[in-house]
């Protein structure tokens, strides 16, 4: 048994053991040292404490303490691109009982890890109380407490990425940013990602976060929600000469890398996770309200021309044209429940209202990435699938409402030119409008597409009326096999869709709910097919298109089969009767 002691001297806290114990405790350090902030700040949670921060963090980095919060901290930063933290190799930040850190930043981050390394934080606690403003042009910025105007179009965000992250690049990382052929600085992320309360850029990695919990205030409206948990984007690597001709591959950029968030739970969120990662890990995600930007009445949802991204809790995507070693890969997202509500109204009216995105729980674009365990109420929709090579996704169980997304857009998209090696498998997707539209799950068209698989994947509406005979999706490509089974509410029927390769089914049975001795009526139109035939609880050779009235006489559940067959194609199509 090991007995310690805790020491305070000064804010400085250490953990001593009075018994080693055996030899693989004596492998430790016999002690921790650990510093309170206290040391730093004021620890009244209303006092701007974002020097004190600022030095606290200064002093941590390169493993010389673990800094432990253990008070509520203002960090107050606003407009000013002046105030962003950053946090450095070797930082370790620990909060306990009543830490918190309190932070307003205004288009530019709370925090930054630019090329940072080796970084845990374990516990943290974070408040966002801002606003972010609809119009984005708010006339200048402040730097250090100067107020600084700036006409135009132009954004703090901006401006903070040519006068903050660039020089701290040049002083902290070693980067030359050689201008004799014209204008270079850090590269930028964007505005929306510059928005983040985390920032993560360039040659970052091995970092651990823990026990995150990023809300606002109970009472706080849409307005003044988290505009971006987190960001990860490409910059350049430490001790790189940046020129103006300067081509950028993984050779002098990179992105972020080997990141882990685990036990997460946000509150009043506009987007969570953003950018472009690889070898990153999300695991025990709880994300609970959200919703777009928006002014205090609810209006100019967007923004000002639709400035803002709309909503995700991922959007994990990358720019094709950039190099491919540069792309994401490697990302595991595990465990996610993404539970609302949904707060405010949707962006995209359709008709003459531009349309400007598609607003989901999940948008993501990588190789060899798996997602699985998945939950999601979001009205909005499930899934975006961005470019991908080796993506999978499993054991879903999503629900939406097409009605509120104005009959726009399905809840599952396939907006990419095209993909390879994609696996879904054991989803159910809910669409609880009244009348769906737009089919549940959209169509990935391109001939290109290479093995793309939907395997046990559910969709529950409550009525289909959109402008095709069925919502059944057309997965184009090569070594497909698609399997998909609808249940329609308003004709108790359900609807079997294959694909294999050219050959497509669809086979519809109305009613899908019938008594013994009753009759459903099971009708099928299959697509480059040569012959096709019945099994299960019919039988028989079927042309390729038709309909047939079957009687069901054994109580249970009677599976009929649709098998069609087209070159060297087979797609196989299953429906479930039950019978009482």
């Amino acid at each position: 048994m090991k007995c310690a002691s805790l020491v305070i001297i000064a804010g400085l806290i250490f953990v001593a053991a009075s018994d080693r114990g055996d030899a693989a405790e004596g492998a430790h350090d016999s002690t921790v040292a650990r510093k309170s902030i206290s040391a730093w700040v004021s620890c009244t949670g209303t006092q701007d404490d974002v020097g004190g921060t600022m030095a606290a963090f200064a002093a941590a980095r390169h493993n010389a303490f673990t800094l432990v919060v253990d008070c509520p901290v203002r960090i107050h930063s606003g407009l000013d691109i002046g105030r962003a933290i950053f946090i450095d190799d070797g930082t370790k930040v620990e909060f306990t009982g009543t830490g918190k850190f309190i932070v307003d930043n205004v288009m530019h981050p709370a925090f930054v890890l630019a090329d940072t390394q080796n970084v845990t934080l374990t516990d943290w606690n974070v408040e966002y109380d801002a606003s972010l403003p609809v119009n984005p042009d708010v006339g200048g910025y402040f730097q250090n407490g100067t107020w600084s105007a700036k006409g135009g179009t132009s954004q703090p965000s901006g401006t903070w990425n040519d006068l903050e992250l660039t020089p701290w690049l040049a002083a902290n990382r070693g980067i030359v940013f050689d201008r004799r052929d014209g204008n270079v600085r850090a590269m930028w992320s964007g505005v929306t990602n510059a928005c983040a309360v985390f920032f993560f850029t360039g040659d970052t990695a091995n970092v651990t976060i823990t026990g995150l919990n990023v809300h606002v205030p109970a009472a706080a409206g849409a307005e003044r929600f988290v505009p971006v948990v987190a960001q990860f984007s490409v910059n350049l690597r430490s001790h790189e000469t940046a020129t103006a001709r300067l081509v950028h591959t993984a050779q002098n950029v990179a992105a972020p890398h080997d990141i882990v968030f685990s036990n997460v739970t946000f509150d009043g969120t506009i987007m969570g996770w953003v950018g472009n990662v690889q070898n990153a890990t999300f695991d025990h995600v709880r994300s609970h309200r959200y919703s777009d930007l928006q002014d205090a009445s609810g209006g100019t949802v967007g923004g000002v021309g639709k400035w803002f991204a709309p909503p995700h809790l991922f959007y994990l995507g990358y720019p094709e044209d950039e190099d491919p070693a540069l792309y994401n890969r490697n990302i595991k997202i595990h465990d996610v429940v993404d539970d609302g509500p949904r707060v405010g109204t949707a962006r995209d009216k359709g008709g003459s209202d531009t349309l400007s995105g598609y607003a989901l729980s999940l948008k993501i674009g990588c190789s060899q990435c798996s997602v699985d365990t998945y939950s999601s109420t979001r009205p909005d929709g499930f899934m975006d699938v961005l470019p991908s090579d080796g993506l999978t996704v499993s054991n879903v169980d999503a629900t939406y409402d097409s009605s509120f997304l104005n009959d726009v857009f399905p809840g599952w998209r396939f907006p990419s030119k095209r993909y390879s090696n994609l696996t879904f498998e054991h989803i159910t997707l809910r669409d609880v409008a009244a009348t769906s539209k737009q089919p549940p799950v959209g169509d990935a068209t391109v001939p290109a597409n290479q093995n793309i698989v939907l395997r046990d994947v559910h969709v529950i509406m409550n009525r289909w009326a959109g402008s095709r005979e069925t919502p059944v999706p057309d997965i184009a490509g090569n070594g497909n096999a698609v399997a998909v089974d609808y249940e329609i509410a308003s004709d108790s029927s359900r609807i079997g869709a294959a694909r294999s390769g050219t050959v497509s089914i669809a086979l519809k049975a109305t009613p899908a709910n019938v008594k013994v001795g009753s009759v459903a009526t099971l009708s099928w139109n299959a697509v480059s097919a040569d012959s096709c035939s019945a099994s299960g609880a019919w039988s028989g050779e079927l042309p390729a298109k038709g309909s047939r009235s079957v009687n069901f006489t054994q109580p249970g559940v009677a599976q009929v089969v649709l098998t069609c067959r087209g070159g060297a194609d087979a797609a196989v199509a299953r429906l479930n009767i039950d019978v009482h």
